[in-house]
């Protein structure tokens, strides 16, 4: 009878104790329910350091300068009425006498068509007034008389102490000819001038 009691006793704890430890044992959380994704949102650009400078215009045009519209005019004027008979013209070298200056200018002519016939003149220019004015003009009579064409000319640097003086070797090549020969025209301010075969 003891035996029947001690083990129903014991079958009793064990149920109440295998009860406790179920009760102890928290339940199993239900699997949560997943919302759907919401997109987040793209992130803000950064600002830039540096705020973008505006954009600069385009610079204005220089203004013309005061009386260029009247020089242009002038020269293209100039040009206009210079002859085509006009086969050269050059700035060849400064003078200077008696405080007044300039350049020495020289002017070929030659008649279109024709390899002889050629005239030269050399011009004191001097500038006055703001404007460029001829002072004095002089033809080498000798070189309309050459029986040749000027196939060239060239200014020789003058001697010192002698700046102002114009020193020219022409190429002449002659008609029945075709070695050019070399003649020099020598100028001095206020004297006459010579011209004639190259001695050198």
């Amino acid at each position: 009878m003891n035996r029947i009691i001690q083990s129903a006793a014991a079958i009793v704890l064990l149920a109440a104790g295998a009860a406790a430890a179920q009760d102890a044992t928290p339940p199993a959380a239900a699997p949560a329910e997943t919302a759907p994704a919401v997109p987040a949102a793209p992130p803000a650009p950064a600002a830039p350091a540096v705020a973008p400078e505006a954009p600069q215009s385009a610079p204005a045009a220089p203004a013309p300068a005061p009386g260029s519209a009247e020089r242009n005019a002038e020269v293209m004027s100039a040009i206009a009425a210079l002859s085509p008979i006009i086969g050269d013209v050059q700035i060849v070298g400064p003078w200077a006498v008696d405080g007044r200056n300039g350049v020495w200018r020289t002017i070929m002519t030659q008649a279109l068509g024709e390899t002889k016939g050629s005239r030269f003149f050399f011009q004191q220019v001097e500038e006055r007034d703001g404007k460029p004015t001829v002072v004095s003009s002089t033809e080498v009579t000798e070189i309309a008389e050459v029986d040749g064409a000027i196939v060239g000319y060239r200014a020789d640097a003058p001697a010192e102490g002698q700046e102002s003086n114009l020193t020219l070797f022409f190429d002449i090549v002659p008609i029945d000819g075709e070695i050019s020969e070399t003649y020099e025209l020598f100028v001095a301010p206020g004297q006459p001038y010579r011209f004639g075969p190259a001695s050198n």
